[in-house]
């Protein structure tokens, strides 16, 4: 079936990924031990300091603790990779349960902030891009594409520091909070006020991860929409007069196709693209997690966040193609 190939094909594509990610870590210039070794007194013999640095090259699996060979990439990839298909990431050194309890912490507020942006994304760009789809060609139209065109092109970074400066106390008077979810002291008030205040908290990250997909989004609907305007079916439609509202019709539906292909593809990008946001607005999400481990060269970290993220881009895209297959009889459901 179908669905079981694109799910048996997630297999070789997770290895390739870790495999992509691991050597890249590896290829990099800092050393997890020596960065750790750092808060060693500078007053420590060489000897002292030598050892110490053994020490914590054999806890981070560097180096065989039996022999006191360094392993090589191939045997420190392969160790990882019998401990990550039992969905254990966390490093000798770590604390399983401290592991997992960051990441159990950390999902819940990415996974919040991207459910958000992908309902603003949808309820904003689905009635915007029928609005240009159908009304191609006017002024008012063309000029709310080219706007869109230039919206598409301010970076996230960008966006949130300007949201920052002139929402969130910046530069002018605080009208949203701009840090956090929460306010201080929000945990003893009513269930109805705590919910405003983290409707609150979310506006200005919301509207900075949700502004690039809602322009792209907007934009493939609209391209949609006048592609089944012009097609020969609404001709022949009209020309058996059928009145112009179920032509209308007719017309978004066949439009709204392309809408479940790329809202599968919506989640993993906004899940990727939250370190950038997190970052801004102080949020304690993956993206945030994630780029404090990649300071720190947590390898187990920065492996395990890029696996999540790869499981449900993978997911996304499987999700994708069952949907468009599910709502357009033209695909067949047993080809590629």
């Amino acid at each position: 079936m179908f669905w079981l190939r694109r799910l048996l094909w997630m297999i070789p594509s997770l290895l390739g990924i870790s495999l992509v990610t691991f050597a890249l870590i590896d290829l990099a210039p800092a050393d997890r031990a020596l960065l750790e070794l750092a808060g060693v007194e500078s007053a420590a013999s060489a000897q002292a300091r030598a050892q110490a640095l053994h020490d914590m090259r054999v806890r981070f699996g560097q180096i065989d603790p039996a022999s006191g060979v360094e392993f090589s990439f191939g045997e420190r990839y392969a160790r990882w990779l019998q401990h990550a298909i039992r969905l254990d990431f966390a490093a000798a050194s770590d604390d399983p349960a401290d592991f997992t309890q960051r990441i159990t912490t950390a999902l819940p507020v990415t996974l919040l902030l991207a459910f958000v942006a992908v309902v603003a994304a949808v309820v904003v760009s689905v009635p915007l891009g029928t609005w240009l789809g159908l009304g191609r060609g006017r002024r008012l139209q063309r000029f709310v594409s080219t706007l869109l065109l230039l919206l598409w092109s301010v970076p996230e970074f960008l966006l949130g520091t300007l949201l920052v400066l002139f929402l969130a106390g910046g530069l002018a008077p605080a009208l949203l909070p701009g840090a956090g979810l929460r306010s201080p002291g929000s945990e003893t008030w009513a269930l109805p006020a705590q919910m405003l205040d983290l409707a609150a908290h979310l506006i200005l990250p919301v509207a900075t991860l949700a502004l690039g997909p809602s322009v792209w989004l907007t934009r493939q609907l609209r391209e949609s929409m006048a592609r089944a305007a012009t097609s020969d079916f609404v001709v022949a439609l009209r020309g058996f007069g059928v009145d112009e509202r179920t032509v209308r019709r007719r017309i978004v539906r066949n439009g709204l196709v392309p809408l479940a292909t790329a809202v599968g593809t919506l989640l993993p990008m906004l899940v990727s693209g939250s370190v950038v946001v997190e970052r801004i607005f102080g949020l304690p999400g993956l993206g945030d997690l994630a780029c404090r481990a990649v300071h720190a060269r947590e390898v187990p970290m920065v492996m395990a966040m890029t696996m999540l993220v790869a499981v449900v881009t993978l997911i996304g895209l499987v999700v994708s193609d069952l949907l468009h297959r599910a709502l357009d009889p033209r695909v067949a459901w047993g080809r590629r």
